[in-house]
């Protein structure tokens, strides 16, 4: 994690995420190579463990951003 709060990770075959729209507009990401584990984050913004949390839950929903081009 950055100063600016942008998360950076060393690619490998276990950081390959499949992003899933909710019915409630949130867009959730689960893990491709472990089935039922879930990108999540605490309050302070840290990384919760992926068999703790589900889909469901607050903590794994994002809302996608439009990034700008100049």
């Amino acid at each position: 994690k950055t100063k600016k709060g942008r998360l950076f990770i060393q690619f490998s075959p276990d950081c390959l995420f499949k992003e899933n729209l909710e019915e409630n507009y949130y867009t959730t990401y689960s893990s491709a190579t472990h089935p039922g584990l879930y990108l999540a984050l605490s309050q302070r913004g840290q990384l919760r463990r992926g068999n703790t949390v589900g889909p469901q839950q607050a903590c794994t929903h994002f809302l996608p951003r439009k990034t700008q081009t100049n």
